[in-house]
C-alpha cells in the first residue's frame, strides 16, 4: 500500500521541497515558540514495498532531534532482482529524503493526503553519510545516515521520507517504476524536553 508518484507529481514535491524552508504554506505549520527539545528515540521500524512481495525494504533505526537539526539512522535494503537508480546526479533536485510533519499519525489521513497531493512539504536532508549509492543493485543494502539543520515543531508527529527510486529495466511485480516512500510509521515529537534522571 505505497505511495508510488507519478512523474507529474514529483514535479510538484520537487517545488515544494525548493520552496519549503519554513513551509510557510503548509497548514500543520506551528508557531516556532513550541520547537522541539533535543530527543532520541529507537526505533525499529521495518517497512516492505509491496507488503506481498517486497522489492524495497525501508529502515529507520532511529531519529534524534539536536539543538541544532535532525539526524535519522536508515536503511534500504533492494530484495527485487534489478537495480535501483537513486542518488544519481540526474536526480539530484529531486531528492525526497527527509522528515514530514503531520497534525497525527493516522494512516488513512497520510495516504488521503497523498491521493489529494496534499502533503506538507518536506523537511529534505541535506548531508548524507555515506553518499547515496547511484544504483541500489539487487540483494545490496545501503545503510547510513541522513541529517539536516533547522528546527522541528514539537508535539507534531514526524514520518520519514525515502526516494526516489527508479527501477533499472521493468520493476517488479507489484512495483511501480518510480517509487518515494513515506514511512507508515510515525514519530511523536516531544514538546518539552525531558528531565535529566
Amino acid at each position: 500500500m505505497r505511495r508510488s508518484l507519478a512523474a507529474a507529481f514529483l514535479v510538484v514535491l520537487v517545488a515544494a521541497v525548493a520552496a519549503a524552508g519554513c513551509a510557510a504554506g503548509d497548514p500543520v505549520a506551528v508557531p516556532a515558540t513550541v520547537r522541539a527539545p533535543p530527543q532520541t528515540a529507537r526505533l525499529g521500524w521495518e517497512e516492505p514495498y509491496p507488503a506481498e512481495k517486497p522489492a524495497l525494504v525501508f529502515g529507520v533505526e532511529s531519529f534524534t532531534v539536536t539543538r541544532t537539526g535532525w539526524t535519522a539512522r536508515i536503511s534500504v535494503e533492494n530484495r527485487s532482482k534489478g537495480g535501483w537508480e537513486v542518488g544519481d546526479s540526474r536526480y539530484a533536485a529531486e531528492l525526497a529524503f527527509g522528515v514530514l510533519l503531520f497534525p497525527n499519525d493516522d494512516l488513512d489521513e497520510l495516504e488521503r493526503r497523498n491521493r489529494n497531493r496534499d502533503l506538507p512539504a518536506i523537511r529534505p536532508a541535506t548531508m548524507y553519510s555515506p553518499a547515496l549509492p547511484r544504483v541500489l543493485r539487487p540483494g545490496a543494502t545501503w545503510r547510513g545516515t541522513i541529517s539536516a539543520p533547522g528546527a522541528l515543531a514539537g508535539g507534531l508527529w514526524a514520518r520519514l521520507s525515502f526516494g526516489p527510486f527508479v527501477s533499472v529495466g521493468k520493476p517488479p511485480a507489484g512495483a511501480d517504476t518510480l517509487v518515494v516512500w513515506f514511512t507508515d510509521h510515525a514519530y511523536h515529537l516531544d514538546e518539552v524536553e525531558a528531565d535529566p534522571a
